[in-house]
């Protein structure tokens, strides 16, 4: 799959969900005959599929869904070779040893983050990071909830098998974001529960939030 349109497709449906032609349409700014050529191919190539239908106003729309083939087509990091390492780790040194790991890594890229986020306000911080998550192939974003309140949403996963075999590794991603935000971080969807993004809640800790 070398072209870069079919590319752009598969992130629009990775970050928004099924869509319709009319919708990666005006999203990419080219025609809907132009759409309907590349999801052809990508239809083809089992990385799209049918995502249900919408119905409104009109004629009811077709939906364009990213299927397990078309997910893979996302960076992942050589995560199978680091699952081998780590279960080389393991029958080395022992399973605590996977978690003294971890660990390790939260402390240093938690220095590393908040050495970048220095002088920055909490939405600065925020922003920050979901650059620094989107540069690293977890196809971040965040939004603002309210004055005090956050969302950073990961629609991809780059170390899922890694994720899978040790949970640790996503507990480790919440407590460093809660260090590095210097915020309360609760995850409310999961990609190892099935969502199909990883959702984080940032909040300022009560002690620190502005006296009214």
């Amino acid at each position: 799959m070398a072209s870069t349109t079919r590319q752009e497709i598969l992130a629009l449906l990775k970050r928004r969900g099924p869509m319709t032609v009319q919708e990666l349409s005006r999203s990419l700014e080219i025609t809907p005959m132009g759409v309907r050529q590349h999801l052809a191919i990508l239809e083809r190539d089992g990385c799209v599929g049918p995502g249900g239908i919408r119905r409104g106003p009109g004629r009811p729309s077709r939906l364009y869904g990213i299927t397990p083939a078309g997910d893979r087509t996302f960076p992942r990091t050589y995560e199978h070779a680091a699952v081998t390492a780590l279960r080389d780790l393991a029958a080395l040194d022992g399973a605590a040893k996977i978690d003294a790991l971890f660990e390790y890594r939260r402390r240093r890229d938690v220095a590393e983050y908040r050495e970048m986020f220095a002088a920055k306000d909490l939405a600065g911080r925020v922003a920050a990071l979901a650059h620094l998550r989107d540069r690293d192939g977890y196809l971040a974003e965040w939004q603002q909830i309210d004055p005090e309140t956050f969302a950073l949403v990961e629609h991809n996963c780059p170390i899922r098998a890694v994720a899978e075999a040790y949970p640790g590794a996503c507990a480790c991603e919440a407590a460093l974001f809660a260090d590095a935000l210097e915020a309360q971080v609760v995850r409310t969807d999961h990609i190892l529960a099935g969502a199909p993004h990883c959702r984080f809640v940032v909040s300022r800790p009560p002690e620190s939030a502005p006296k009214k």
